[in-house]
């Protein structure tokens, strides 16, 4: 006979939410449907720039790097203060305000974005 309420088992392949507390504290939960969907706040990015070694750009919401070779990507920030963080080959996208890569200390092969 199955379960007539399945348990969370770890690790859960799915876990199916159905209802959602929003409003005012103490409020019933509001079923999830096509009418009342999920809220959420993440909105789409729209537009995207280059980011060349020792050039300023408009900073983004976040930072996107395609690295080819491995090495140490130096990321200047919008109030100027430089982060180098190590990066193996692949894609990275990270919440971060950049408004430029510093030459000196970055030593990774990459292609670099910010999107917003």
């Amino acid at each position: 006979m199955p379960e007539s309420t399945p348990y969370i088992r770890h690790p859960a392949k799915f876990v199916p939410l159905t209802a959602i507390a929003t409003g005012e504290s103490g409020s019933a939960a509001v079923p999830i449907s096509n009418a009342n969907p999920l809220p959420c706040a993440e909105k789409p990015l729209a537009a995207v720039r280059a980011l060349i070694p020792g050039t300023n750009v408009a900073p983004g919401s976040v930072v996107l790097i395609d690295c080819s070779i491995d090495g140490t990507v130096v990321l200047e920030l919008v109030d100027g203060s430089q982060l180098p963080l190590s990066f193996s080959a692949g894609v990275t996208m990270l919440p971060l305000a950049v408004r430029s890569i510093a030459e000196a200390g970055t030593t990774a092969s990459f292609n670099a974005w910010v999107l917003d």
